[in-house]
């Protein structure tokens, strides 16, 4: 454990200022009064996005964004990795809710957002170690199986083929990836894997490039029509972008629309050559286990695993904070989750631990919303999905705010409004009770290899 470093695999060797761990990169802060005709609050994949498609769209506009901290300083410098074509409602769900037609362009258009993100980053020179092999889901006990099944089912259901989702046997998921135990798996082809801190600090680059302007160090604290008051000045705009993401819940307003979900993360060292060609995974494809709890996972471009989970405890107040990036038992427990999956890594050392928030709504669902009356506008909702669906989510908006009339203006992202979150305590003990519960059904399905069906519809009856 004292041998890992406390910082996001992605950022080591990045130079930051010592004391306040701002970027390098020399951009300046909002001092005074300023005026764009956009200013977008929040400095990461969803507030760059934006900005790109904005002046794809309207280069004659004047784009601003404002990031408390520095660029790629929350969720989008510190993911897994995962460019995923899937979004945290399910097809079903979607089409429930929505329509049939409508969760099908949706989906659609996600598919196709994993290949754009391929354009954009290779016609401008982002090299973020892209690379779309697809991604597995492994069946590590007979309940993990039922479940996938069950998931594929909806899928097809939905009118999607094998092309897009498949169940693949013991064997093929273990000539992919050599797991220590599998009863077979799900996979898709819709899913690249990356390295978000290229990514972010590409995107930056990019939109600068094009006359996008970058105030860091520049915290909001109200988020207001036509401005956004700073702690040491004002942006005044005509369109107001709140790409805030968990963050949102440090507004005073926001505490109830976004719950930020800790998620934490292990890296090894780079791996042997010897023990990759144990373990195959030669086509980078993300990888999770079946379990409840999410995991996610990657092979780096420089031969390390990188792995992640959730399972670390909601903090009261929707409160956010560095030392929330760090715990002892969370970590420790995905040291041993990677080498059981991979007993191949059993002797390689754990480099890096870090992690962070990602924002969840009540409902689940991601929105891209545009108040024409007043000017604000907000996107976000990915619950841990965002690399990808942050592109969409930002285009979406750049179309609304241009008013171009596109299809994209009518998806069923478009001002989606999800019902608050409950007051403290409540919440407090609801999410912690929804960890609790998940956790408790992987103990009971690892030990009994049958799926918790009703413990897991409790939980899901406490989502609502």
């Amino acid at each position: 454990m004292s041998l890992c470093r406390a910082i996001p695999l992605w950022q080591d060797g990045v130079e930051f200022d010592a004391a306040t761990r701002r970027g390098a990169v020399g951009r300046g802060a909002v001092d005074g009064v300023v005026e764009f005709d956009v200013v977008i609050v929040g400095g990461g994949y969803t507030g760059l996005w934006t900005a790109f498609y904005l002046k794809q769209l309207a280069p004659q506009l004047s784009v601003s964004i404002v990031e408390s901290q520095f660029v790629g300083f929350g969720g989008s410098g510190r993911n897994g990795g995962w460019c995923s074509a899937f979004l945290p409602m399910s097809p079903s769900e979607m089409s429930a809710e929505h329509g049939a037609q409508a969760m099908r362009f949706l989906q659609d258009q996600m598919f196709a957002t994993v290949d754009e993100i391929a354009r954009v980053t290779q016609s401008n020179n982002i090299d973020c170690d892209f690379y779309k092999g697809g991604t597995i889901t492994s069946a590590s006990n007979a309940a993990h199986v039922e479940r996938l099944h069950h998931y594929i089912d909806d899928w097809h259901a939905a009118g999607f083929s094998d092309t897009d989702m498949s169940w693949e046997s013991a064997d093929q998921i273990s000539h992919r990836v050599a797991v220590r135990s599998t009863f077979g798996g799900m996979y898709s082809p819709h899913c690249a894997a990356i390295h978000p801190w290229k990514l972010v600090t590409g995107l930056a680059r990019t939109v600068e490039s094009l006359g996008v302007v970058i105030f860091e160090d520049s915290r909001a604290i109200s988020i207001e029509p036509r401005r956004v008051v700073l702690e040491r000045g004002e942006v005044r705009a005509k369109w107001v972008v709140n790409a805030l993401e968990s963050f949102t819940s440090q507004l005073p307003a926001g505490k109830r629309k976004i719950v930020p979900l800790y998620s934490l993360m292990v890296a090894t060292e780079p791996l042997s050559e010897s023990v990759w060609r144990s373990l195959g995974w030669t086509h980078r494809e993300t990888f999770a286990d079946g379990r409840n709890m999410v995991t996610y996972a990657q092979r780096t471009a420089d031969g390390r695993i990188a792995f992640g989970g959730r399972g670390a405890p909601y903090h009261f107040g929707s409160s956010i904070s560095d030392s929330y990036d760090r715990n002892t038992t969370i970590h420790s427990r995905l040291e041993q989750t990677v080498q059981e999956i991979f007993p191949q890594v059993a002797d390689a050392q754990f480099t890096h631990h870090w992690g962070g928030p990602v924002g969840a709504p009540r409902d689940w669902h991601a929105f891209a919303n545009v108040d024409v009356a007043t000017g604000l506008c907000a996107g976000g909702g990915y619950v841990g999905d965002g690399v990808a669906l942050s592109s969409l989510v930002g285009r979406t908006l750049a179309h609304q705010i241009v008013d171009t009339g596109d299809a994209l203006t009518r998806s069923a992202l478009v001002n989606h409004q999800s019902k608050k979150w409950e007051f403290e305590p409540l919440r407090w003990l609801g999410v912690n009770s929804l960890l609790a519960l998940t956790e408790y059904a992987d103990k009971a399905e690892r030990r009994t290899h049958r799926p918790m069906k009703r413990l897991l519809a409790l939980r899901d009856g406490l989502l609502g």
